[in-house]
């Protein structure tokens, strides 16, 4: 267990902050950052899944997301190679994204992207996977979204010094992945019998994430003419602050 009951909100974010024009979206992030924990009303939470109530609460979100598209899921277990995050609305699960770290017992998409990912750590990337990403269907705001997704990268990329992520999706969710992130294909479509669909191994360098992240973080005025998901992410200045943050959190967390 991790003594973390006081301390794993990591940040509090205004849930629509960028549903205003793009202007005030900017402003309103900007005015966000000197507050990290303590969200507006009408705001979200993201924290650190720390107790087996909040395991047990985004299990049944992953699950009635998973089952919604066909797909089967199984309960997040408690793992040590394994960071899980809760964005939160009035203390209910909306969103959860978990990040697995390569070991020596490697990562569950081993059983069925070994090769490939084999093939990776030769050329000396530091894998980890993102895995169990699930967000409410009644939320809409991209903050959400952008915040599990950029949490997760400086966790592993800033703290943990992991250079490479890999996830697992349905063919039907490159497209997202590629153009609004900048994920490689890095296999061919397979039956996951796990999932009960099938499914594509993609990957991207965390090196070129952080600079697309420099480039546009924190500028959502931008996301019309870049078309990328990359300019509802915070910006440099917030990413520092959140990094201290998350420094001190791993102290307890490891």
């Amino acid at each position: 267990m991790h003594s973390l009951a006081q301390t794993n909100t990591i940040i509090g974010r205004p849930l629509d902050a960028l549903r205003k024009d793009q202007e005030d979206a900017a402003a309103s992030l900007k005015a966000a950052a000197a507050s990290w924990a303590a969200p507006a009303r009408s705001g979200f939470k993201v924290k650190l899944v720390s107790t087996r109530n909040d395991r047990e609460s985004i299990s049944m979100l992953v699950k009635q997301r998973f089952s919604s598209r066909g797909y089967a899921s199984s309960p997040l277990s408690h793992d040590q190679n394994q960071l899980c995050l809760q964005a939160t609305i009035d203390n209910k699960s909306v969103g959860t994204l978990s990040v697995q770290f390569d070991s020596e017992e490697g990562l569950s998409l081993d059983h069925l992207y070994q090769f490939e990912l084999d093939g990776l750590r030769r050329t000396g990337a530091k894998l980890c996977q993102f895995t169990k990403f699930a967000v409410d269907q009644d939320v809409k705001s991209k903050a959400v979204l952008a915040s599990l997704f950029h949490i997760a990268e400086i966790w592993a990329f800033r703290i943990r010094q992991f250079n490479y992520i890999c996830v697992e999706v349905h063919p039907r969710h490159i497209a997202f992945y590629r153009r609004m992130l900048g994920f490689s294909v890095l296999s061919d479509v397979r039956d996951n019998l796990q999932v009960q669909a099938p499914s594509v191994l993609l990957g991207i360098d965390l090196n070129y994430a952080a600079s697309q992240i420099a480039l546009f973080g924190g500028k959502p005025e931008l996301a019309e003419s870049e078309r990328s998901f990359y300019p509802y992410f915070f910006s440099p200045q917030e990413e520092m602050s959140l990094t201290f943050r998350l420094r001190a959190m791993n102290e307890s967390y490891v």
